[in-house]
């Protein structure tokens, strides 16, 4: 009986954390673009995003506004996702998004537009 109690939390645990349990790992560098998906404010289109993932958090660099150009770092959770704010002059950008050992997607919404931030390795 103890020996399925185990098997059942490990189980929970490889769930909870598919790319660690696949030994893969999310740290290093992940490149891509910004895009904006909407809004009458003055966003800037696409354009180039980079990120780098290390001891757990990810630092995400790339502009879309007047302000984004400052990289942000936010924690990531065990299953690779992540939220983050960042203020700008006009108010603040939320961002919630997830990162794979090959991806990392996210949606961003500021003071008068949102879009997506879209990198791989």
């Amino acid at each position: 009986m103890r020996a399925v109690r185990f098997a059942s939390a490990f189980a929970i645990v490889l769930a909870v954390m598919p790319a660690v349990a696949a030994g893969q790992s999310l740290d290093g560098p992940y490149s891509g673009a910004s895009s904006v998906a909407g809004g009458p404010g003055e966003c800037w289109g696409n354009n180039p995003a980079s990120a780098s993932v290390s001891g757990g958090a990810v630092t995400i660099r790339y502009v879309a506004y007047d302000g984004t150009e400052t990289a942000f770092t936010a924690p990531l959770r065990p299953d690779g996702s992540f939220t983050a704010a960042q203020a700008v002059r006009s108010g603040t950008i939320s961002y919630s998004g997830k990162v794979t050992p090959r991806r990392l997607t996210a949606m961003w919404k500021g003071p008068t537009c949102y879009g997506t931030l879209d990198m791989s390795r």
